[in-house]
């Protein structure tokens, strides 16, 4: 055996698929992603995940699963998937070779359309069996995703890998026509890891009060102040009334705050994030109120003015863009009180590093 890496703190995550097949669990990596180019992947698509703490994960459904993972110093036994053997080209004598020996004209009738492939085979099975739809016994392979995923954040996250046992004749590889085939353990270690369940595609932000109150920044004793008309906001030892709309989310997700949309009393003019390069902007601009009672977080045009307000128990509070992470809203006193967006990556460094599972 050998001791592949170890010690060094990590960050990004893995996706991990899941089905059900003859009413077991199996386990897949679907993608990995790591935020260094120097940091090396411990898993990689096609890898599967066979036990958790040397218990087989096959009777473990993906809520337990996390559970596990968040539970401190997990211990994964991870299927390296085997680098099959490339096809050994074939050559073909003249009497083996496909002639062409006659030609008809014909016209074809298609629909330029996109679908998947589950799709395609679902109609076809349709086809044959009359048109009913079978909703009998399922399939041998159940898929198991239901449009939600299992979060596993972790922070200060390392990783230690102890590689080199083969499969043996009894393995999975077993007739894979591969090479190279190991049994990784991986010894996941972190400061402290949480799980959440997120809704996918889905989730909205609905509108539930709203409060009266101009927003004054506290170091310079300064207060927002917009201009519609030129979609431009400005600090003024003037204050002006704002009407904060607070919203509550349908889904769950990591806690970044409580969800607002900050708008300039008694008008139809709001805040706004929009990028511009590498650079996220705050401008003023008007919107219809009824558009914003409730926000769809896949609609990134509305999802643009809503903000993460966070307090520490004091009276500061901060806002975060919703949909630019790590931009917040700051005023510099140092440069005509000029108001914009600041990349703080306050973020950095917590839950550094995730497993995703699909369930």
């Amino acid at each position: 055996m050998d001791l592949e890496c170890q010690g060094a703190v990590v960050s990004g995550g893995v996706v991990i698929g899941h089905c059900v097949h003859e009413g077991k669990y199996q386990y897949e990596v679907e993608n990995v992603r790591f935020n260094k180019a120097s940091e090396k992947a411990f898993v990689r698509r096609g890898d599967k995940l066979m036990q958790l703490n040397g218990k087989d994960l096959q009777d473990v459904t993906p809520e337990q699963l996390a559970q596990s993972l968040a539970g401190g110093n997990p211990v994964l036994t991870v299927h390296k998937a085997c680098r099959k053997k490339k096809p050994t080209e074939q050559f073909f004598s003249a009497e083996d070779a496909l002639q062409p020996f006659s030609k008809e004209s014909m016209v074809l009738s298609f629909s330029m359309e996109m679908r998947r492939m589950e799709d395609l085979e679902r109609s076809e099975a349709g086809q044959e069996a009359g048109g009913q739809e079978d909703v009998g016994q399922p399939d041998s392979k159940e898929s198991a995703g239901r449009g939600h995923v299992l979060i596993v954040s972790m922070t200060k996250t390392s990783i230690s890998v102890v590689s080199g046992r083969g499969c043996d004749s009894e393995s999975h590889c077993q007739g894979s026509h591969g090479t190279g085939c190991t049994f990784n353990d991986v010894v996941v270690t972190s400061e402290s890891s949480q799980v959440v369940l997120v809704s996918r595609g889905a989730g909205s932000f609905s509108q539930v009060m709203s409060l009266d109150s101009p927003i004054e920044h506290l170091g310079s004793h300064q207060y927002l102040r917009g201009l519609c008309s030129q979609k431009t906001i400005y600090a003024s030892p003037t204050p002006e009334e704002m009407t904060i709309y607070f919203y509550k989310s349908s889904s769950f997700s990591v806690f970044r705050g409580q969800p607002v949309v900050l708008n300039f009393s008694d008008s139809n003019c709001f805040l706004r994030c929009c990028k511009e390069g590498n650079a996220v902007l705050l401008q003023v601009e008007t919107c219809d109120k009824q558009k914003l009672k409730k926000i769809s977080k896949n609609d990134e045009s509305a999802l643009a003015f809503v903000f993460y307000m966070k307090t520490d128990g004091t009276k500061e509070r901060t806002f975060e863009s919703a949909l630019h992470a790590d931009w917040f809203i700051k005023i510099d006193p140092t440069f005509a009180n000029s108001v914009g967006m600041e990349n703080l990556d306050a973020r950095k460094g917590d839950e550094s590093f995730f497993f995703v599972i699909q369930i």
